[in-house]
């Protein structure tokens, strides 16, 4: 059950009024309500910009125009106002196509929402189109072979991110106040780092997975992208249906872990500059940071990320496709894969060497219980209520790098240094969210993640909004909207 539409309406005007000029969720909520908006013109303005800025590439398929007017003028009363979204085209959204990214599915249309668009459409959404993203959602770039790369809105000559690059690229650009995206390695917030906008990747189970193209089952997530952590509290509420009030977001006296060995390796230099201003905010806040360490974190998480998706990547998306009774095969997606690398993660399961059944029950069984127990003990040890670490260990790098980039004057594989702090906390179905740190000094975002343990949503969350409170507001993108 969602909030009611006073409820929503209190909490945008009077829990967090100086949100409103930045919290574009919840501007446009209380607006609406206050009648000083028109839901469905609001709904055809965004639909406009999402046509108009065709340099970015962030949208596969749009809603047309009549169904959006519709659907957002009797939406008005509902908690969440017709608020126009963009959703990840590898979510169901009934009459629209669900490509995943790739060449198969680019004429599939599912007959029903996924179960997080239900949710959001009762409380009062608006869909206008289908994210552009990563093909099969395997990747970080969002450089995708067959619809064309998203584009980052600040530099459109260098990546958004991946695999949920469009919704990224579509809130960071003013498209949209909020977009929905997938978190499979750090699909929501690598995107969120780089182009500046708020990415959350909620606790495993915390979102309904029906309807959702998958990647791996035992790590997928659906995830939110907005313009600051207000609003991913609000939609996250609409989703989740918490009723649990919010913890307050005053940093007086939490303990805040900084987990310098692993996750502060390797960084760009700019990024790291950043990441300290970002850390000194949160100490004159009132923040006690703790150093710490997640014990063995690279050797525990390295080993077991590519083996559970590889093994269960075709096997998952075949049950998908099993039950939408499709006429599509996972065999004719993987034969029809237009990216050498994410067709060469599936050849390898298929014509190579796949990962035994054996070694993967092994990893469920005992190595991933493993890194979640390493996480638990480093919590339990220095007594913290989350982690903090930079959300990638460098900005943005050009669109087309795929295979290595640019790190202090050395070439390094792109994969691994976009996952290397993403990925450990996607292994153990942490909670996680990026929120904008602050801009490098050729004007690139860059993002700090808060880290929680599993089920410790709205802690992270309290967190992560006491310290988006604090940061400076990042210029908005120079997107041209014919």
């Amino acid at each position: 059950m969602v909030q009611s539409d006073t409820q929503t309406t209190r909490q945008c005007d009077t829990e967090h009024p100086e949100h409103l000029k930045i919290s574009a969720a919840c501007e446009h909520i209380a607006r609406v309500k206050a009648g000083h908006l028109n839901s469905g013109q609001a709904a055809a303005a965004a639909l406009h910009r999402a046509r108009s800025a065709v340099q970015l590439n962030a949208f596969i398929s749009l809603a047309e125009l009549s169904d959006i007017s519709v659907a957002a003028d009797s939406a008005k009363d509902l908690p969440l106002a017709g608020l126009p979204i963009a959703v990840k085209d590898n979510i169901d959204v009934a009459g629209l196509p669900c490509s995943d990214g790739t060449p198969a599915l680019k004429d599939w249309r599912p007959q029903a929402d996924a179960a997080v668009i239900t949710r959001l459409r009762e409380a009062g959404a608006v869909v206008i189109g289908k994210a552009n993203m990563h093909e099969l959602a395997a990747g970080i770039t969002s450089n995708n072979q067959f619809f064309g790369a998203v584009r980052n809105p600040h530099t459109p000559d260098l990546i958004a991110g991946g695999s949920s690059g469009g919704s990224a690229a579509a809130v960071a650009s003013g498209m949209v106040a909020a977009a929905l995206g997938t978190d499979t390695a750090g699909s929501c917030r690598i995107p969120a780092s780089l182009c500046g906008c708020v990415g959350f990747r909620p606790s495993i189970g915390r979102y309904p997975m029906r309807g959702v193209i998958p990647l791996s089952t035992t790590r997928d997530t659906v995830g939110l992208f907005t313009r600051s952590v207000a609003d991913t509290r609000l939609l996250d509420r609409a989703i989740a249906g918490d009723a649990i009030a919010p913890r307050s977001g005053d940093l007086t006296g939490r303990r805040i872990g900084v987990p310098r060995a692993y996750f502060f390796d390797n960084l760009d230099p700019t990024t790291a500059a950043v990441i300290e201003n970002a850390l000194a905010l949160l100490k004159d806040a009132g923040a006690v940071l703790v150093e710490t360490e997640v014990k063995n974190v690279a050797q525990l998480s390295g080993p077991i990320s590519l083996p559970i998706i590889a093994y269960e990547a075709l096997r998952d998306i075949a049950m998908y496709l099993n039950r939408h009774r499709s006429p599509i095969t996972a065999w004719q997606i993987a034969e029809q894969v237009a990216g050498s690398l994410e067709k060469s993660l599936l050849a390898n399961e298929l014509f190579g060497e796949p990962v035994r059944d054996e070694v993967y029950r092994d990893i469920l069984a005992t190595a991933r219980p493993a890194l979640i127990h390493a996480y638990h003990a480093c919590f339990n040890e220095s007594r913290i209520e989350a982690l903090v670490l930079p959300t990638t260990a460098i900005p943005a790098r050009p669109i087309g790098e795929d295979e290595t980039v640019e790190l202090s004057g050395a070439r390094v594989p792109t994969l691994p240094i976009y996952l290397q702090n993403t990925d450990p906390s996607s292994v153990a179905g942490l909670p996680s969210i990026s929120v904008p740190a602050g801009l490098t000094a050729s004007g690139l975002p860059v993002g700090i993640s808060f880290d929680a343990l599993p089920g410790q949503d709205e802690t992270l969350l309290a967190l992560a909004e006491a310290f988006d409170t604090l940061r400076p507001a990042l210029p908005a993108p120079g997107v041209f909207f014919r």
